[in-house]
């Protein structure tokens, strides 16, 4: 059970040399439905275009033409202002590790490829690796029991290779087995009791395959969201196990019939990757696929492309159209579909624009973005989830931050700096320091005074990834004009904390929520590394004087 208390937060006005100077007339921030879309332009050649103008687009929504809000060329995608990180403290801003202008992200999926295929794929992306090209910026991902980051963003290949080299890739379980054969004679009673057994177990397998995809796909699409440009994923796999096709997702609900439904996961991982902007780039693993299926005990024939294949990228086919990417499959050239996917982010628009309608109920809007000038194609996501504001009830809001427990990628959209201190060997003070600016403030019931409220979760895991401990709070901020516009100002909240230590804790795991909006951020801290390293030191100095 967790223990929730309302908390009385303590703010302090942080001196923050990048935030901006906000004037006595400053308006309060609302929440706002503002859509962004990336497009790659390109000569019918393929080469990219660069010099589009905001004039030479047309955007429609659904149809109805729309006004373009912002406009961004590539060329002035730049790196964000970097800020300096607290002396010891621990942080999720993508700025403070100096967060490139554009983004690739390589996906090596090991959950849901074969074994077999792995050593192939890997063949590729070890290739392509080799092939970088100046100003290239790739991070490295896998995805097994969950999603994990071999090598964050760099531009050096050897440091991506060497990360690549020491991951020795994951069996699956269910693609691995050997599938329930149904044509077997009547001497075989007890083959087919066993095929049986085992196609039962792939039931369960595929269910917690698409399961864990779902959540790995959330945890990515949360990590990346708070950095800016186009951000590409590329998700090298021998099976997609999940698909955003409905034109409603499901409403959350509290329950359902079945105890483990991956629709609400689906949900949220649209919600994820609307938000993020992010375009995924589906890659067959596999490459090129037989073009006939031979029985020799059955003498028939299959068709040219498996049904099973033919569903699979028709799936793959839409999760890129929906994000804005592309998808590559029956083809054995998986360096070039790579190097083409990278290459979208350096000749992206960032376009943005407020919708003009007001049916905010969960459907999938089309999204049409023309050039005025002949010659040019457009590559862009075909629309967007018109999702309802997030629940704000408890049951809701304790799944997600459930959800993000589990995830070993730190949530970005909430910027997080965390500065820990022992000062005993169980006892632990945090200085949690929160940007404002990414928290909504809506005026209070009381004239005058604005208010917050945020979710916040202290998790302390053991080496398992276990929970042993869990402080869970409510915290309910309220302001009067004149603190609201120098925390503004400011840009920074400040909550303290005081925890005890489980003695079996390896990390721990700071969890913010914004109710209202549901921004959520994310700071893992390493527990061990503190009661063993510096800081056990400094606290021991610190008594003795």
């Amino acid at each position: 059970m967790l223990r929730c208390a309302w908390l009385a937060l303590a703010v302090a006005v942080l001196a923050a040399q990048t935030a901006p100077a906000v004037s006595g007339q400053q308006p309060l921030r609302v929440t706002t439905r503002m859509v962004e879309v990336s497009v790659v332009a390109e000569t019918s050649q393929g080469e990219p275009v660069s010099d589009l103008r905001q004039e030479d687009l047309r955007l429609l929504d659904e149809g109805r033409e729309q006004q373009i809000a912002f406009f961004t060329p590539a060329s002035a995608l730049g790196r964000p202002a970097r800020r300096r990180p607290a002396p010891g403290a621990f942080s999720n801003r993508p700025e403070e590790a100096g967060a490139p202008a554009s983004l690739t992200v390589i996906l090596f999926d090991g959950l849901n490829t074969r074994i077999t295929d792995q050593a192939y794929a890997r063949r590729q992306v070890v290739r392509f690796l080799e092939q970088l090209r100046e100003g290239d910026r790739v991070a490295l991902y896998v995805l097994g029991r969950g999603p994990r980051i071999l090598q964050d963003f760099t531009g050096d290949p050897a440091v991506l290779l060497r990360a690549l080299r020491n991951y020795t890739g994951e069996p699956s379980p269910t693609l691995d087995a050997p599938l329930y054969d149904p044509v077997v004679s009547p001497e075989e009673h007890f083959g087919a009791w066993l095929a049986e057994l085992s196609f039962n177990l792939i039931d369960y397998f595929e269910e917690d395959r698409a399961f864990r995809t779902a959540r790995s796909l959330i945890a990515i699409a949360n990590h990346l969201e708070r950095l800016p440009g186009r951000k590409n994923l590329i998700w090298v796999s021998g099976s997609f196990p999940i698909s955003i096709e409905l034109d409603q997702l499901p409403r959350p609900s509290r329950s359902g019939r079945r105890p483990r439904s991956i629709s609400p996961e689906v949900e949220r991982a649209a919600r994820a990757l609307n938000n993020a902007n992010l375009a995924v780039y589906p890659v067959d693993a596999r490459g090129l696929i037989a073009p006939q299926e031979y029985r020799a005990d059955l003498s028939v024939l299959g068709e040219r492309i498996p049904g099973r294949d033919q569903a699979m990228f028709a799936t793959m086919r839409l999760l890129a159209q929906r994000t804005g990417g592309r998808a590559f499959y029956n083809n054995n050239d998986l360096v070039g579909a790579m190097r083409r996917a990278a290459a979208d982010a350096g000749r992206t628009y960032l376009i943005g624009y407020y919708p003009s309608h007001n049916d905010w109920n969960g459907r999938f809007r089309q999204i049409k973005v023309e050039a005025r000038r002949p010659g040019v194609v457009l590559y862009h996501r075909g629309g967007y989830f018109a999702q309802p504001e997030e629940p704000d009830e408890a049951w809701y809001r304790e799944r997600v931050l459930e959800s993000a427990i589990w995830s070993p990628m730190d949530a970005t959209r909430i910027g997080l700096a965390i500065r820990p201190t022992l000062t005993a060997p169980s006892k632990l003070d945090l200085d949690i320091e929160i940007d404002a600016p990414d928290v909504v403030f809506r005026p209070a019931a009381q004239p005058g005074l604005f208010e917050c409220r945020l979710d916040v979760w202290m998790v302390q895991l053991d080496r398992r990834e276990q929970q042993l401990q869990t402080v869970a709070r409510i915290n309910n901020l309220r302001l009067n004009e004149a603190t609201y516009r120098r925390v503004m100002e400011a840009g920074g909240l400040r909550l303290i904390e005081h925890l005890d230590l489980a003695p079996e804790a390896t990390i721990l795991r700071v969890l913010v929520r914004d109710i209202t909006s549901g921004n959520l951020g994310t700071v893992t801290v390493p527990v061990r590394r503190l009661v063993s390293g510096g800081a056990q030191g400094q606290t021991r100095q610190e008594n003795a004087q």
